[in-house]
């Protein structure tokens, strides 16, 4: 064997061994990246399961609309720091704009968090849109909570594309009888 065939085998062999090791580090990485998503998913939903994130939302569904119509509500919300009886707004807001923040950049996959928490984005986004509104205007702020707003846009072009739910086609479905009532029903999460 002449020193050429030896060297070009050699060459071969290290090229080999890089390649594989190449294609280790991205299979770890992505392991490593779908695991920091679960940490993080799993963090929203105890976020989510927590009483003041329940509070929070049942203010905004039940209180908001009848404070909003208050006299003196528009001098409350345009403070720059809000009292502390409009700190639901806060909570809520915060919260969907980290979580927005998240899909904007790739730490959580969209598709993912639109999946799971369309219902109650969407709805505390259409609970708090005028408020952000006019935090907007009052504030000379138009990028206030922006995040937020992304991720209800996401919400609800994820929505549209799944008018009926994400149930994955061609799945077998269980056959579940669902009762017909004369009552409205209302969505899950919202």
């Amino acid at each position: 064997m002449s020193l050429e065939l030896i060297s070009a085998l050699a060459s071969v062999g290290t090229f080999v061994v890089i390649a594989a090791s190449a294609l280790a580090a991205i299979i770890q990485l992505r392991h490593l990246r779908s695991s920091n998503q679960i940490s993080a998913i799993n963090g929203i939903q105890e976020l989510f399961e927590s009483n003041e994130f329940r509070c929070a939302r049942r203010f905004i569904q039940d209180e908001l609309p009848r404070l909003a119509k208050e006299p003196q509500f528009a001098a409350r919300v345009e403070h720059r720091i809000m009292d502390d009886g409009l700190s639901s707004l806060n909570i809520i807001g915060n919260i969907y704009e980290n979580l927005g923040a998240f899909c904007k950049y790739g730490l959580i996959d969209k598709e993912i968090a639109c999946d799971l928490f369309s219902g109650p984005i969407l709805s505390s986004w259409t609970g708090m849109m005028p408020i952000i509104a006019l935090r907007r205007r009052s504030l000379d702020a138009p990028a206030l909570l922006e995040n937020f707003e992304y991720l209800a846009v996401l919400c609800e072009d994820f929505e549209a594309r799944h008018p009926d739910g994400a149930y994955p086609r061609g799945a077998r479905r269980m056959h579940v009888e669902v009762a017909r009532t004369t009552e409205p029903v209302d969505r899950v999460g919202r």
